[in-house]
């Protein structure tokens, strides 16, 4: 508990010609956290760099090809060895491929445009059929010039609001008038939105027209016809080619934190040591004794973290990495965090039928965590959070006698909220100041491991302000239960020492463990002043903040009353369908909107009221160099 696991830098020489068999080992076993040397005058060899230069074009190819032709590439769910590839022959085939595939996008798109605006000289010339104007006429002008297009306005109606002879059909017009009024018929037609037409119409002939559309169409299912054969024919051999060059890539892409020499490869990282054994296994088999394996003596302080908890508390780590991955310095605060999330959660929604219901949505999100053969994902782990903070829903709905929102079906084994509401209060900042004062210690702690001996004792997260705020807690609930007041001594030793202590830190800590002292003794002073009366006011809003944990669980409470109020109201008996609908309905309304409300402040309150006295989050994640790409991924 609170260890992580134990990373050591590695570094490791093989023989060059077998870095592909290295790699995909390496890549299936998950084993090793790769680092880049930093070496001067050293960098990735120039034949790498085009490699995967090369592969990338060649899988971009044929994913550009795929996308064309339809056809589905495999995930590369089980890397094996790519074996020997020829990249210039590979290459020229996708090449070959995308090139005529380009053609026939192009004279598709060509076709397409060809027949939409066919299609639309069809509608032009339905339009003058129907209207019964031949299209010669608006091309031969007498006395009278004519127009014929398309008109913008849906709702103008040109027999009635034209002061021109004009007839629709659909959204084209026709419309007339004399030479001299010719302008001025322009004008109303413009802004009606019309776009002219008229030099387009010459000569149209709907049944030549038509014919046209249908030769086109044609010509198009001919051109999709040869494109489903030209996928049906290099499908397979493309299909082959991307899953060889995807491996590829994977393994080209993680070498290029290694160095190469004209024999050697140099690889530099992490690995856990409980992976050592497992790592010379795999090394051994491919190299024989023809390596050379170097493993640090000490842990490497810059060595990127894996968490190692219990499969009970491996789910919160969740919790814990949304505000960032435990440094090497520093404690690991998942079983801490663990407990005390489900213990708010559980305060603020106790109820027994809805900890179950809770529970029972989490072991669903499992079953299809598991469906989908990541049960230690997000979706997985979500479901193991719900499952235990439903559990401890339902036993604090024993201890409140809460069960589907009714009070009293079962007699409360501790006490009911509602009767009890200043008990719960002083049961909930109390439980906060205990919370509050276990940040402290871990930041003590962490300061210790640390060598940060003045900040552990002196400074405002420090043992100087612990112990008097441990104090005044101590001394409140002695008062509160016996009315016995703190005595001179008790207050004198534990609150105005400490306090002096930190508020002379500056003078104290560099004369004990070396350092700098303050530049200015007055500047000092108000300084100090001033942070002792800020520690004292944040330390009680943060107390006072748990608060919040009382007042969602009488919430909870509250609603739960309103639900039976108005089931009553149904049917003051309980027993009819309306009010056990209004029943059932009530509790799903406070099983979603109760839960995530619990769920965010009691986030709200690890976060920002526990974490931030202690937790500064600046670790890097272990992540070893993986080819097991699971299939949703691809």
């Amino acid at each position: 508990m609170f260890e992580k696991a134990d990373i050591r830098k590695i570094s490791l020489a093989v023989e060059k010609e077998r870095f592909q068999e290295i790699s995909l080992a390496l890549g299936r076993e998950s084993i090793i956290h790769f680092a880049r040397f930093h070496l001067e005058g050293e960098t990735v060899e120039e034949g790498l760099k085009q490699e995967e230069a090369e592969t990338r074009k060649i899988l971009s190819g044929i994913e550009t090809i795929q996308r064309i032709l339809g056809f589905s590439l495999p995930p590369v769910t089980e890397p094996r060895s790519a074996g020997a590839v020829d990249t210039a022959g590979d290459g020229a085939f996708v090449s070959t491929v995308l090139g005529r595939v380009d053609r026939l996008q192009r004279l598709r798109a060509k076709i397409d445009s060809e027949l939409k605006k066919t299609e639309e000289y069809v509608s032009m010339a339905r339009a003058l059929d129907a209207l019964g104007i031949e299209p010669d006429v608006l091309s031969r002008p007498r006395f009278l010039k004519t127009v014929f297009g398309i008109i913008g306005d849906e709702s103008w109606d040109p027999e009635r609001e034209s002061p021109f002879p004009a007839a629709r059909y659909g959204p084209y017009v026709f419309a007339a008038a004399g030479t001299g009024d010719f302008p001025e018929l322009q004008r109303v037609l413009k802004e009606q939105g019309f776009v002219d037409k008229t030099s387009e119409v010459s000569g149209l002939s709907a049944q030549k027209l038509e014919h046209r559309v249908h030769s086109l169409r044609n010509r198009r299912d001919v051109l999709d016809s040869y494109s489903r054969r030209l996928g049906e024919d290099v499908e397979e051999r493309l299909r082959s080619i991307y899953v060889r060059y995807r491996t590829l890539e994977l393994v080209v892409g993680s070498l290029g934190a290694s160095l190469f020499s004209s024999r050697a490869m140099f690889i530099t990282g992490w690995t856990d040591i409980h992976d050592l054994e497992r790592l010379e296994a795999v090394l051994r088999q491919i190299c024989g004794n023809r390596f050379i394996l170097s493993v640090a003596e000490e842990r490497d302080p810059e060595a990127p973290v894996r968490l190692r908890n219990s499969r009970l508390l491996r789910p919160f780590e969740l919790l814990v990495k949304t505000m960032g991955v435990p440094g090497n310095d520093e404690i690991d605060p998942t079983p801490l965090s663990a407990v005390t999330f489900v213990v708010m959660f559980a305060l603020m929604f106790g109820d027994l039928g809805q900890g179950l219901v809770l529970a029972l949505a989490g072991v669903v999100l499992r079953w299809q965590a598991r469906k989908k053969g990541n049960v230690e994902g997000t979706l997985g782990q979500a479901g193991a959070i719900l499952i235990i903070c439903g559990t401890a829903a339902a036993f604090c709905g024993l201890l409140y006698g809460s069960v589907f929102s009714h009070e009293h079906l079962l007699p409360a084994l501790w006490f009911h909220p509602v009767d009890n509401i200043m008990s719960l209060f002083a049961v909930t900042i109390l439980l906060g100041a205990g919370i509050i004062a276990t940040g402290l210690v871990l930041n003590i702690i962490n300061c210790f491991m640390n060598s940060r001996y003045a900040e552990a004792l002196f400074d405002k997260r420090g043992v100087a302000v612990l112990v008097p705020y441990a104090a005044i807690i101590l001394l409140s609930v002695r008062y509160a239960g016996t009315g016995e007041a703190p005595r001179m001594w008790e207050t004198g030793l534990f609150i105005i020492l400490p306090l002096t202590l930190f508020f002379f830190r500056g003078f104290i800590g560099p004369l004990l463990f070396g350092g700098a002292g303050p530049h200015s003794v007055s500047e000092y002073v108000i300084e100090s002043v001033v942070e002792i009366l800020e520690i004292a006011m944040g330390m009680l809003a943060n107390t006072i903040s748990f608060i919040r944990v009382g007042a969602f669980a009488l919430s909870h409470a509250g609603l739960s009353i309103v639900t039976y109020t108005l089931a009553g109201m149904v049917d003051p008996s309980l027993r009819s369908v309306g009010a056990i609908a209004v029943i059932i309905i009530g509790n799903i309304f406070i099983i979603g909107f109760e839960g995530l409300i619990c769920g965010i402040q009691s986030l709200r309150l690890e976060y920002y009221e526990f974490f931030s006295k202690f937790f500064r989050g600046d670790g890097t994640v272990f992540t070893p160099f993986t080819l097991n790409v699971k299939a949703s991924e691809v």
